[in-house]
């Protein structure tokens, strides 16, 4: 399946610096940002907004890119830096501890860095 990786840096010790991978396939286009958001979950206009960079606690919490949804809830990003193809059966299951502590990413995958696989749907949910 094809993901959307970006890069993060978190001061969140937990997550540190890795890639997010978002499954293309949840998306319906990338659009533009030029956003700051403060909170995690922000409404307007009928739009809804969930900031990537607040939710992981990241140093630069401004947004590039945002991300579309198919649910139209639109992601916003630090950058989309590629897409990439990661097989379904090389992505592990996230430890227990993190988990409960993360229970919107589907696993991760390791390559010559940690891809955090994020799971669109759960992520609605937890912010909801």
């Amino acid at each position: 399946m094809k993901y959307f990786i970006c890069s993060l840096i978190s001061e969140n010790p937990s997550i540190g610096n890795c890639l997010l991978g978002i499954p293309s396939e949840h998306t319906e286009r990338i659009i533009p940002a030029s956003r700051t958001q403060t909170i995690i979950y922000e409404t307007e206009n009928e739009d809804f907004y969930i900031s990537i960079p607040v939710l992981l606690k990241l140093k630069d919490q401004s947004a590039h890119h945002g991300l579309i949804l198919k649910s139209k809830t639109t992601l916003l990003l630090p950058r989309i830096d590629v897409e990439l193809e990661i097989p379904e059966e090389e992505i592990k299951t996230l430890p227990k501890a993190l988990e409960e502590i993360f229970c919107y990413f589907r696993g991760v995958y390791f390559s010559s860095n940690m891809i955090l696989i994020l799971e669109p749907e759960k992520l609605l949910e937890y912010v909801e």
